[in-house]
């Protein structure tokens, strides 16, 4: 790789974990301190959390058009800025409303985040080098949510001390994008989009419902997770913060397993990983309430959910990408889309469920969706034959080895 490409490479992963690891995900790191300093309840806490999913589904339907518009340079710039104006505002929140808005700004980063760094990699890095590229810009999101944990050992009981550290990460991360970002026009960025008669196929898809239900449904268990894990682990296990903080850390080094998806997939099978990995997400909500005294069993649970999280998003990246092999941005977009819509429904249910019926019901709740969830199956042959124009099905089955090889090589990888 050369110099231009390592400094892309850098500057991606570096937004990626800021975005994700620290704007979007940290929260459920910091929600026991935030519920006692701003008075929350489980309800409206997990009504905050879901604020950071809104913002990302807001944003990653107008991120598309902006990098028509401006270029991939000047919209990772403008996520970074947006991460830091975010968590900015977290620092200061006095209020569960003020709270409230400043999470769903700092979400919006995330989706602001993705496309133009697709866009990026595609443009700026050699073909066979884009796969290796984009997985490691991928595992951006596992270091931001490990980075988190250190922090929050650092600003003990401190979490305006955080969020404004955090701020400052994103500023010093708009400036590495700023000069390590390629510049490009509009045209060139349009021209991406255009296939055989500059028309892209269409939105629907054989099999695409299956698709949107199973990261819809993946998105929903997780959600529980993400906002109350350390609520769980304080509760229930009756450990400290510096439990829960390691437990964080661990989730976030787990998750670099996720990076094999790929891999897995062309050995196994996009279902065979699929099913498993939900599985192995409904067991680690369970052992969450199951054994929550035995320090074990919640590292186990931890670990096990940073993989399968990871996990499933390649999942459903390289289940997308299959369905839009001509529009590789919807492919990567919609299932992140209904990944942020599960997390939507997920953590406001996740809150009223612990309030009215507690822990152990809620996350056992959420493990029968994981587990429902893993019946939904994808469809190889339909995906890969129907609903793609004409001029790009012989190419595509041309190129099948090597795509099945390398899942990542036709468009991007960064989580939702």
């Amino acid at each position: 790789m050369n110099l231009t490409e390592r400094h892309l490479i850098i500057a991606g992963t570096m937004l990626i974990g800021t975005s994700y690891g620290l704007a979007r995900f940290a929260y459920g790191l910091f929600l026991p301190s935030m519920r006692d300093d701003v008075g929350l309840s489980a309800t409206m806490a997990g009504i905050i959390g879901s604020g950071a999913y809104v913002g990302y589904c807001i944003a990653i339907v107008l991120s598309a058009m902006l990098v028509e518009r401006f270029g991939p340079r000047q919209t990772a710039v403008a996520a970074a800025l947006v991460a830091a104006a975010g968590m900015a505002a977290v620092s200061v929140s006095s209020h569960a409303v003020w709270l409230a808005g400043a999470i769903l700004l700092a979400g919006t980063s995330t989706g602001l985040a993705s496309p133009p760094l697709a866009q990026a990699v595609s443009r700026s890095v050699a073909a066979p080098r884009q796969g290796r590229a984009n997985t490691v810009i991928n595992a951006g999101t596992s270091l931001g949510v490990a980075v988190s944990g250190p922090v929050a050992f650092l600003a003990t009981g401190q979490w305006r001390i955080a969020y404004a550290a955090f701020a400052i990460t994103a500023l010093l991360n708009a400036l590495l994008l700023l000069v390590s970002m390629p510049r490009s026009n509009a045209a060139d960025v349009s021209a991406s989009t255009s296939h055989c008669d500059g028309r892209p196929g269409g939105l629907w898809r054989p099999r695409v419902l299956t698709l949107v239900l199973a990261a819809t449904g993946m998105g929903t268990a997780s959600a529980a997770f993400w906002t109350f894990s350390s609520d769980v682990i304080l509760t229930l296990g009756h450990f400290d913060q510096a439990t829960a903080n390691l437990a964080w850390i661990l989730i976030g080094i787990a998750g670099l397993v996720g990076g094999l998806a790929g891999d897995l997939i062309a050995r196994l099978g996009l279902n065979t990983v699929h099913r498993y990995t939900l599985v192995a997400m409904a067991l680690s909500l369970g052992l969450l309430v199951l054994g929550p005294s035995s320090l074990t069993t919640v590292f186990l649970s931890a670990a096990l959910f940073g993989a399968a999280y990871i996990m499933l998003t390649g999942v459903y990246l390289v289940w997308g990408i299959r369905l839009y092999a001509d529009r590789p941005a919807i492919g990567l977009g919609l299932p992140f889309l209904m990944i942020a819509v599960g997390q939507i429904i997920g953590s406001p249910l996740a809150g009223y469920l612990i309030s009215s019926r507690g822990y152990t019901f809620c996350f056992i709740a959420f493990s029968l969706i994981a587990l429902a969830t893993a019946l939904a199956g994808h469809n190889t042959t339909a995906s890969r034959t129907r609903g793609t124009p004409r001029c790009l099905t012989t190419r595509h089955q041309e190129s099948s080895s090597l795509s099945s090889s390398h899942p990542y090589q036709a468009g991007s990888t960064y989580r939702g």
